[in-house]
């Protein structure tokens, strides 16, 4: 397996590996953002990137459904994690995330070029985590179940992160050194580093 990181490899060396030339002699591409510092802010901009450089650096080589299995049972075999990971399946932890289709953005590609105010619904181990406030309060995860609003693009969301840390989203992000990212970003992020190959 390789895991690819093509942002970080740009923004750093102004070219990427060769992924389509690994994929055809058999090797499984996994997809990460490596660091923020030079990398994508999230895994979705990091699919953005991956699709931007699959169309126009190889062809559309890959399809939106090689693109969406890089992040999920590639990156659970890159990391020997697929025996609880990378697959929906009895026996398997329950980690899903959820996203809204749109006309132009069906199946896979609804995921590949997703932004962050898509995502409906994050579950680790079947547990509600992170999505749209009306989808999170609906399976019980309210401000009872220590999971607060947070407005994300305009889309309201609920986060759970008192219930996982004890400490609301503000405590956090006060706490927190500060970051080259934000929490997240609508649309392309400030300062992210580039995606556009600058040499052969």
């Amino acid at each position: 397996s390789v895991i690819w990181s093509p942002r970080s490899n740009i923004s750093l060396y102004g070219h990427t590996a060769q992924v389509p030339m690994m994929a055809k002699v058999g090797v499984s591409i996994a997809l990460g953002t490596d660091w923020t510092a030079s990398g994508s802010i999230n895994l979705l901009r990091e699919l953005q990137c991956a699709a931007d450089l699959n169309e126009k650096q190889f062809g559309n080589f890959f399809t939106a459904r090689d693109l969406w299995q890089m992040v999920t049972f590639n990156a659970a075999l890159a990391t020997a994690t697929n025996d609880v990971l990378g697959q929906i399946a009895v026996g398997k932890m329950g980690d899903l995330s959820i996203f809204i289709g749109k006309p132009d953005r069906q199946e896979h590609q609804a995921v590949v070029r997703a932004g962050v105010e898509d995502v409906a619904l994050v579950l680790r181990s079947g547990l509600p985590m992170y999505g749209d406030a009306t989808v999170l309060e609906a399976l019980g995860a309210t401000d009872a179940g220590k999971c607060e609003v947070l407005d994300v693009c305009g889309v309201s969301k609920r986060i759970c992160a008192e219930r996982e840390t004890g400490k609301k989203l503000a405590d956090l992000e006060t706490a927190a050194v500060k970051p080259i990212y934000q929490l997240f970003g609508c649309g392309v992020p400030s300062k992210e580093p580039t995606c556009v190959p600058y040499r052969e």
